[in-house]
């Protein structure tokens, strides 16, 4: 797994003669695992990094190639949501009837909510960590009388990477608390994100 910045780990693609892995730590590239008995100097390699060193190829003398992909990611809170829904079985869809909820930001991140002020749309980006991630069919919005469809043409909590999406106005802010108008996130959920809301190409 390659994450910006940091090798941690790498998987080798198995193709013909490919015998060498390479990963990059953001300051270069280096080589993780040689065939037993040959040395680095043995391999003419070529690297192309994707961005963030997403993906990173090398080239053994023949010409194969290995290919590293990184297969999971990281995240880390940036705030969490207070607010008065407590349990999930509360929580609207799509903001139909949502109260309105602070977001407390990490002290960590401060610098980055420090332009955040009352009247800022915003999109706010949460990780629903109580839905199900075994889930890729749904009834849409729970009524059975629809077909069955693919999570990802839907709007449903529970997908493989259950990511809230939600779009609000924010109408006060207290230190490292921000308060929004509606957020149909319960208390305690981690937020991922906040980006201003871009309005239609002129």
């Amino acid at each position: 797994m390659l994450v910006c910045g940091q090798v941690l780990s790498a998987r080798r693609e198995k193709v013909p003669h490919a015998q060498f892995v390479i990963a990059g730590d953001g300051s270069g590239e280096r080589v993780l695992a040689l065939e037993a008995g040959r040395s680095r100097r043995d391999y003419a390699a070529s690297v192309s990094a994707g961005p963030c060193g997403a993906a990173l190829c090398g080239r053994a003398p023949g010409g194969e190639q290995t290919v590293l992909v990184q297969t999971s990611y990281s995240l880390a809170p940036i705030g969490w949501v207070q607010s008065a829904l407590t349990a999930l079985d509360d929580a609207p869809n799509q903001r139909e009837g949502a109260p309105g909820a602070w977001i407390r930001f990490d002290e960590q991140v401060a610098e980055g909510a420090k332009d955040l002020r009352p009247g800022d749309e915003i999109v706010v980006l949460t990780w629903l960590h109580l839905s199900p991630r075994d889930e890729l069919s749904t009834h849409p919005q729970g009524d059975m009388s629809q077909p069955l469809t693919g999570v990802f043409s839907t709007c449903s909590p529970n997908r493989p990477n259950p990511i809230g999406l939600h779009r609000a106005r924010i109408v006060a802010r207290d230190g490292l608390r921000i308060e929004v108008d509606a957020l149909e996130a319960i208390d305690g959920t981690p937020v991922v994100d906040v980006k201003p809301v871009i309005g239609p190409a002129a």
